[in-house]
């Protein structure tokens, strides 16, 4: 797993490296899910951020784990339901998407 993804961005600049890591690690993972198993995962789009329309990439992201989890047999959090302008949120949806990232890179062999 990227360590970039246990950063918290709290700047723009923050969000947009967190955003790079958090895409190609998405990449990593269809592209190992593919292989291993020929599915192909819906790409949705989840960088770069609108910092005005954080529900889209809320969903999109929800999308993105829903789909890989169940393709690799993982458990899914609720990724979806997170206020992220409230530090304490952001740094408890940090962590639990950090760690599924984690067991998906790790399961995909990404």
């Amino acid at each position: 797993m990227l360590p970039a993804l246990e950063n918290i961005p709290k700047t723009d600049s923050d969000w947009k490296i967190w955003a790079w890591h958090h895409r190609d690690s998405h990449n990593r993972i269809r592209s190992g899910v593919f292989k291993q198993k020929g599915v192909i995962l819906t790409d949705y789009q989840v960088e770069p951020i609108n910092p005005n329309d954080m529900t889209s990439f809320l969903q999109n992201n929800s999308n993105l784990h829903d789909d890989m989890n169940s393709a690799l047999g993982l458990q899914s959090t609720d990724l979806q339901d997170a206020n992220l302008g409230d530090e304490r949120e952001l740094a408890a949806w940090i962590k639990l998407h950090a760690l599924e990232h984690f067991y998906a890179e790790a399961k995909s062999d990404a």
